[in-house]
């Protein structure tokens, strides 16, 4: 059954994102060019949210949605804040760039440009090149304007921000203007890219605040302050008043370029083209290959975009992918709630995932503590206590496992909407852990020793398969699955998600086979662990599906481990290197195929082969293994996978009163057992190496896999008093590989 899934899964439409509407090509025709007099129009606007944008405040906006393509946008640079200055700057990279600032923790103006003729020069621009060059993400800032000037195209822009987003490597803009107030159709004329910013919703920019009178802009304490409200209208006014100045064809963007408080959100987007009644379509939902999700696009994707309209193709390549237009509610309203919604969900998790991991480790512990504490003290003694709490103990230990994958299934539900989000989740969580364990106990399976460990094993695998297929909804905004906002991946399977998931498969792979071989059937034993060990390798591999180059290098070596136990073969070094090879050959032409596929159309694994072959993939290596490394100062998650081996090692394998270690027992009900934990510490062991989540993949897996183990552990311990001494599992054709 997983094998045939996962055959319907490889199909290339995504639930997600069926693709764009109508011809399938970006806002604008890539095969038409951008006529003269018809400027492509970037507005940025700092802390745009969804949620300012009503028909009473901001009717040019409202207008504007119910005409065009809009959605939400990631604004996430090189830093976790996003301030205006490392927007514009990731703007004009069309990668993650940064300013350098005193205190990262406050947003500073971007310098005023100095005039030269009609044009400008912003100060200091080489310190940004300089510095966003010897950056982690190796921005080239300057790209978007030595671009356009590279086309013949000339830039203008209005205000400080918008000069850095358009100025050239050199930092000039071949026109200038201190604001919007200053624009005319004249200045507009001949120009192919114009960016400006209001910034109307932020303080940064005393100078263009209509309250001051100080040319030279007063203190920042001297601006009277006005309330949001009051804000938007003034800044709709400005966007009403700048439209009107567009002739008709021309494109206007409008995005929320960043945010200058925290905590970070979504921002808006939109983009129309100036008809004669205004901007006007196409309708619907904003896409990008970045995020392959209907009405989620990326501030690095503005780059790609722009270019895309102008027909211009930069020398480097950016990071971000072109929008497209995906299918949306025909009722604007909706369309919007929708996008509050998200951006919501978005912003709760991200708050909750400090106290959800802290929980997640203080729960974990507790686990550990307390069944040490059962192991021990009740060894011995009245049997109908013992009974007692050592049925508990496998019930707990049961919740424990299954906690992963009730964060993921309780996204089923819309907590979002609920009148306190925060605590809406943390009871769908709760309620899908609960429900996970009372299928685990309320079967028949219940009576045996692998039976509710392979129930939750099973059901974890199968909830992040299904989920892979059909557009990974449940991992986007969940505590252990990946955010918008942090922006580290938009689809596939997240590094958590892959821990758990490779976990829960070996774990269950080692249940299912400890019920065949038991039947005399260890040939169809290694069938399944194969087949359903290959059908999982393909899913996390396979782009726009798992799309995770390390989770194929992670699991293979893990799989082949736990088959080789449990076909009676001898696990050597020579066989396991040939089996890594496999691995890394198999990820190569996976890569390789996706490399093959247009620019505009590749997941991360044609990215990579790409960076590869342009000798660039030195810098996101380096990148990557500076992440791992630094997971080791999480002391949290070094805690809970350090403490968890002492658990696994120190008290399961140590005797006590029923002469031999509660682990040891266990194996000698089921043998397969050792083979699924051994692969899942083989697999967390090269997750670890291979993955930028690094000391996260490790704690995870040990999260799922060690609890599973105790439920079998205290399964054994139970059978003491009715069966002093279990039948090993058949010997027979141990070794038919």
């Amino acid at each position: 059954m997983v094998a045939v899934a996962a055959l319907l899964c490889a199909a290339p439409s995504s639930w997600a994102d069926p693709g764009p509407t109508g011809s399938g090509a970006p806002v604008r025709q890539p095969d038409v060019p951008v006529p003269a007099g018809e400027p492509l129009v970037l507005v940025g606007v700092p802390g745009l949210l969804w949620e300012d944008i009503t028909p009473g405040h901001t009717p040019t906006l409202w207008e504007m949605a119910e005409r065009s393509a809009i959605g939400n946008m990631s604004i996430r640079t090189a830093t976790s804040r996003t301030c205006p200055t490392d927007g514009w700057l990731s703007v004009s990279a069309g990668d993650r760039a940064l300013a350098a600032r005193e205190d990262f923790g406050v947003c500073e103006p971007a310098p005023r440009p100095e005039r030269t003729g009609s044009g400008a020069v912003v100060p200091g621009f080489d310190s940004y090149v300089r510095q966003n060059a010897e950056s982690q993400f190796a921005a080239r800032v300057g790209l978007l304007g030595d671009t356009v000037q590279r086309y013949g195209g000339s830039t203008l822009a209005v205000g400080p921000g918008a000069a850095l987003g358009v100025a050239d490597g050199r930092g000039r803009v071949d026109h200038y203007l201190a604001g919007v107030g200053d624009l005319d159709t004249e200045r507009l004329e001949g120009v192919a890219l114009a960016a400006v910013e209001l910034p109307d919703l932020t303080r940064l920019y005393p100078e263009d605040d209509p309250f001051s009178t100080d040319p030279d802009g007063p203190d920042r304490d001297d601006v009277p302050q006005v309330d949001r409200e009051e804000a938007l209208e003034m800044l709709d006014g400005r966007l009403r008043t700048l439209v009107s100045m567009l002739p008709t064809g021309s494109s206007l963007m409008v995005v929320g370029v960043s945010m200058d408080s925290a905590p970070s959100q979504l921002t808006a987007a939109l983009s129309a083209q100036v008809a004669q009644e205004g901007p006007a379509g196409p309708i619907g939902f904003l896409a990008s290959e970045s995020t392959r999700r209907r009405g989620l696009v990326v501030l690095t994707d503005v780059t790609a975009t722009v270019l895309a309209e102008l027909r211009m193709d930069p020398e480097a390549a950016v990071a971000g992918r072109a929008w497209h237009v995906t299918n949306r509610p025909a009722d604007t309203g909706e369309s919007v709630q929708r996008l509050m919604d998200f951006n919501t969900a978005a912003v709760v998790v991200g708050a909750a995932i400090p106290g959800f991991f802290s929980g997640l480790v203080a729960v974990q512990l507790l686990i550990y503590a307390a069944a040490a504490y059962a192991l021990h003290r009740y060894s011995d003694g009245q049997r109908g206590k013992r009974v007692l709490v050592l049925s508990v103990t496998r019930i707990v230990a049961l919740a424990g496992a299954a906690f992963p994958v009730a964060s993921y299934l309780a996204n089923l539900i819309p907590w979002w909407a609920a009148e306190s989000p925060p605590t809406a989740l943390l009871l769908c969580v709760l309620a899908a852990d609960a429900l996970v364990v009372v299928l685990a106990v309320a079967g028949p399976w219940r009576r045996t020793v692998l039976g509710p460990m392979t129930v939750v094993a099973g059901a974890t695998t199968a909830v992040l398969f299904v989920d892979l297929c059909f557009g990974a909804h449940l991992q986007m905004n969940s505590p252990t699955g990946y955010s918008p906002i942090v922006g580290g991946r938009f689809y596939g399977i997240g590094n958590i998600a892959f821990a758990t998931f490779a976990t829960g498969m070996l774990m269950a792979v080692a249940g299912i086979a400890h019920g065949l071989i038991v039947r005399g059937r260890r040939r169809a034993a290694v069938a399944v662990a194969l087949v359903v060990g290959a059908a999982s390798v393909a899913i996390i591999g396979w782009p726009g599906l798992g799309t995770d180059f390390g989770g194929v290098i992670a699991l293979v070596p893990g799989l082949a481990v736990t088959t080789m136990m449990i076909a009676g073969v001898r696990v050597t070094f020579l066989r396991l290197s040939a089996v890594v090879a496999a691995a890394v050959a198999a990820i190569t032409l996976l890569s390789w195929l996706d490399y093959l596929r247009p620019p505009q159309e590749r997941s991360h694994l044609g990215a990579f082969a790409a960076q590869v072959l342009n000798g660039e993939a030195g810098t996101v290596v380096a990148r990557k293994l500076g992440a791992m490394l630094g997971t080791l100062g999480n002391w949290q998650l070094t805690l809970l996978a350090a403490c968890a081996l002492v658990f696994l090692f120190a008290v399961l394998y140590r005797p006590t009163n029923w002469r031999i270690g509660a682990l040891q027992r266990a194996y000698e009900y089921a043998p397969t057992l050792r083979a699924g934990l051994t692969g899942s510490l083989v697999t967390a062991l090269v997750g670890f190496a291979v993955n930028d989540s690094g000391v996260a993949i490790p704690a995870i897996a040990l999260t799922v896999a060690v609890p599973l183990t105790l439920s079998a552990c205290v399964w054994a311990l139970e059978q003491e008093d009715e069966d002093p001494a279990p039948d090993p599992e058949p010997t027979e054709n141990a070794h038919c590989l």
